[in-house]
C-alpha cells in the first residue's frame, strides 16, 4: 500500500516537473532572437520569474523592468546586443535590437507583367511524339530537357518566339542529324544535342512530314502581379509578395529579368474553390521599369528604371513595423481596370505574430462590395497590392483562401523592405534619430 502511494507521490511530481519544464522551454523557444525597432519605440518582452535580461556591454538604459518583464526603449540608432540570463548570472540567450530610423516609401497598387529572362522560351513540359513509323518517341525527356529549362539558343541561333522556335526545328529536323541546343537550368548554360523526331504534317499521303521535339515552350514571363511600393531616393522596389515559381513548382531563376507595365483586360471572378485571375497585357521590352534583382519568399525586388503609372496614393508614407499591425479597417490598392489604381476596404481579421521573418503574417478580409461583386474577393494578380493601415504601409497581399476567396494572406512590409535592402543594420551607438521631416527628406 504505502510502495502504490509513493509511485503516485513520485508519477505526480514527475508530471508536475515536466510540466513545469515545458513550460519554461516554451517560454525559452518563444524569445525571439531578432528585433527591429524605431528610435523611441517601445517593444515588451515577457520575462518569467529568475529570468533577466542585460545589455552585453553592461549598460541597463534602454531595458526598464515592468511587471510583465523588461521594456525596451531605445533612444539611438544602431545594434544593441541583449542576453537573456538566469537569476542574473549564467547567460541563456543571445538577442540583437536592431534600432532603425523610421522609412517612408510610396505604396504602389500598378499592374506590372513579369519577365524572367530576357532571352529564351521555358520548357513548360515534355510529351511523346508518335512518330510517321507509328512508334512513340521521347526526343525532350530523353536528351536530358527538363521542365522549367530555358532554350536560349537552337544550331546556334538565338530564341526569340515560340513560332520562330518550332519554324527552325522543322527545317532543321530534315536533315536527319542532331541538331545543337543551348539550354539554362539553375543559372548555368549546357549544351544538348537532340534529334527531331518526323511525325505526320496532315492528311493524305503527300503530306510533307513536320518535326517536333516533344516540348511545350512558353514565353518567359511569369504572368501579372502588382507594385507593392517603391523607394523614390534609391529607386528599389518591392512587388508580387512572393515566390516566382517554375511549372514545377521549384523557385524561379531570374537572370536579367525585368518588370513591365501592364494593362488589366479582363477580370475572371473568384468562386468557392476555383481562384478568379486578372488577364493583363503588356508590351515586353518597349514597356520595362525595372530591373529585378532577388526571387525569394517574399516577392521580387530590384530597382525602376523609368516611371510607374501615377495614381492618386503617389504619396510618401511611413513603413510600419510587424509589431505595430493590428486587426481592424484597412484598405488594399490594386487594378481592376487599363492602369487605373483604385482603393478597396478590407478587414484585417488575424496579425500571426513572428519573432522572424515568414509569410503569411497578415489574414485579410475583402469587405469592398465593389470590388466583391467584380472580382469576388481576392484572386490572382493581386499579388503584391499593398496594404495601408492608418496611414502606413503594413504589407502586401500574397495568396487566396481557396475555399474561400473573400479572404487571404498577406506577408508585413517590414521584411519586404528588409529584403529590398531599405532597412540594414548599423553599429552601435550611431547618429541620433533625424527629426520626422528630415527622415521624410532623406527618403524622398
Amino acid at each position: 500500500m504505502g510502495g502504490s502511494r509513493r509511485r503516485t507521490a513520485l508519477a505526480a511530481v514527475f508530471i508536475i516537473l515536466l510540466a513545469s519544464g515545458s513550460f519554461v522551454l516554451l517560454f525559452f523557444l518563444k524569445q525571439p532572437l531578432y528585433v527591429r525597432l524605431l528610435a523611441g519605440q517601445e517593444q515588451l518582452l515577457q520575462v518569467l520569474p529568475f529570468f533577466t535580461l542585460r545589455e552585453s556591454a553592461g549598460s541597463r538604459e534602454i531595458l526598464v523592468r515592468t511587471d510583465e518583464g523588461f521594456a525596451i526603449r531605445p533612444q539611438q540608432l544602431g545594434r544593441i546586443d541583449l542576453e537573456l540570463r538566469f537569476m542574473d548570472i549564467i547567460p541563456l540567450r543571445q538577442m540583437v535590437v536592431d534600432v532603425v530610423p523610421q522609412i517612408y516609401v510610396r505604396p504602389g497598387g500598378q499592374a506590372v507583367g513579369i519577365l524572367l529572362t530576357s532571352r529564351g522560351l521555358i520548357v513548360s513540359r515534355t510529351f511523346p511524339v508518335l512518330g510517321i513509323d507509328g512508334k512513340e518517341y521521347y526526343p525532350a525527356r530523353d536528351a536530358g530537357i527538363l521542365p522549367g529549362d530555358v532554350i536560349e539558343e537552337i544550331a546556334g541561333q538565338p530564341v526569340r518566339s515560340v513560332q520562330q522556335a518550332a519554324a527552325l526545328i522543322d527545317r532543321l529536323g530534315q536533315s536527319g542529324k542532331d541538331i545543337n541546343l543551348t539550354i539554362k537550368r539553375q543559372g548555368s548554360r549546357l549544351p544538348l544535342r537532340i534529334r527531331p523526331v518526323a511525325v505526320e504534317g496532315g492528311l493524305g499521303r503527300s503530306a510533307v512530314p513536320r518535326y517536333m521535339l516533344g516540348i511545350v515552350l512558353e514565353e518567359p514571363t511569369a504572368g501579372v502581379g502588382t507594385l507593392t511600393f517603391y523607394h523614390p531616393g534609391s529607386g528599389k522596389y518591392g512587388a508580387l509578395g512572393h515566390l516566382v515559381t517554375t511549372p514545377t513548382s521549384s523557385p524561379a531563376h531570374i537572370e536579367d529579368g525585368r518588370i513591365v507595365r501592364a494593362q488589366i483586360s479582363e477580370i475572371r471572378r473568384g468562386l468557392r474553390g476555383s481562384p478568379g485571375e486578372k488577364r493583363g497585357t503588356f508590351r515586353s521590352e518597349q514597356d520595362v521599369v525595372g530591373t529585378i534583382d532577388k526571387n525569394t519568399k517574399f516577392g521580387i525586388f530590384g530597382r525602376l528604371t523609368a516611371d510607374v503609372v501615377p495614381s492618386a496614393w503617389d504619396r510618401e508614407v511611413p513603413v510600419a513595423l510587424a509589431a505595430n499591425v493590428k486587426a481592424g479597417p484597412a484598405e488594399i490598392l490594386t487594378v481592376l481596370d487599363g492602369e487605373r489604381v483604385e482603393s478597396f476596404a478590407v478587414e484585417i481579421i488575424k496579425v500571426n505574430a513572428q519573432n522572424r521573418p515568414d509569410d503569411k503574417g497578415i489574414i485579410l478580409k475583402v469587405t469592398d462590395e465593389r470590388l466583391l461583386s467584380r472580382t469576388g474577393g481576392i484572386i490572382q494578380g493581386m499579388s503584391g497590392s499593398p496594404i495601408l493601415q492608418d496611414g502606413a504601409l503594413v504589407g502586401a497581399v500574397t495568396h487566396v483562401f481557396v475555399n474561400d476567396p473573400q479572404r487571404g494572406y498577406g506577408v508585413f512590409a517590414e521584411w519586404m523592405l528588409h529584403e529590398a535592402g531599405l532597412w540594414s543594420g548599423g553599429s552601435e551607438k550611431e547618429a541620433q534619430l533625424p527629426a520626422p521631416s528630415a527622415a521624410r527628406r532623406l527618403a524622398s
